[in-house]
């Protein structure tokens, strides 16, 4: 409600919760098994939603170990489908609807742009991460926000898929599965086979965004941008080899 611009105090007021519980919690780094969950609930949410709508918890486990290698207790998807409000259809099924929009499969693409600033300068980022793999797909630095430093990104990132599909509107492959935070959204327009991102795809962007702060503290880039913008290579380039 606080997103879409209700008044703070009159919210907390009336659902009798602290104003500055409601801070603090916003603030507060999601925890390591709270982003897992959201992970798994977005690609249960594909699976579920490509079936359409049909599978159950059982099937829609055997599919996250099928497609993606993961390995979850059945008792954990009941219990992350439960929380979505998505349930199985019961009866023998006979065939299944195809999604609306096909899907590369294995990805899950947010796109995202951060400014770094020092005392005198800023250092601006656009980022791909690959929320399925769970690391940085690429990237693209600039002294300014722009659509182009997010197209850089997304090449690089398109560039280096193993098969690309062009499509319409992109210069070297498929934009279906990615997702947009509404900060790139805002410099570039997401394309028909983009969306723009929910509450899950800007958690894992400001959880990215906090590793990356914390990282450039330890490292004192002082005021010089040319330094700050190398630190944030270093950083980039480890976090495109760490899950």
């Amino acid at each position: 409600m606080a997103e879409e611009g209700f008044p703070v105090r009159r919210i907390a007021g009336i659902l009798d919760a602290s104003e500055s519980g409601y801070y603090a919690w916003r603030e507060r780094t999601p925890s390591a098994r709270a982003l897992r969950h959201a992970w798994l609930t977005r690609i249960i949410l594909d699976i579920y939603r490509s079936s359409g709508s049909t599978f159950g918890y059982r099937r829609v486990r055997h599919e996250l170990g099928r497609r993606y290698g993961i390995n979850v207790s059945h008792g954990t998807v009941e219990h992350l489908m439960g929380q979505a409000g998505i349930h199985g259809r019961s009866g023998r099924l006979l065939g299944h609807a195809q999604p609306a929009i096909a899907r590369v499969p294995g990805r899950r693409w947010v796109i995202d742009v951060f400014t770094y600033r020092t005392l005198n300068d800023k250092v601006c980022a656009a980022i791909v991460l690959d929320t399925t793999s769970r690391h940085l797909a690429s990237w693209s630095t600039g002294p300014r926000p722009s659509a182009l430093l997010i197209d850089h990104a997304l090449d690089k990132a398109i560039t280096q898929e193993t098969t690309p599909e062009p499509v319409p509107g992109t210069t070297k492959g498929n934009l279906a599965g990615c997702t947009f935070t509404e900060r790139a959204h805002a410099l570039r327009d997401a394309p028909v086979s983009g969306t723009i991102g929910d509450w899950y795809d800007h958690t894992v962007a400001e959880a990215f965004r906090e590793n990356v702060r914390r990282a450039l503290a330890d490292r004192n880039d002082g005021k010089d941008p040319k330094r700050l913008e190398e630190k944030l290579l270093e950083i980039f380039e480890r976090f495109t080899h760490q899950k």
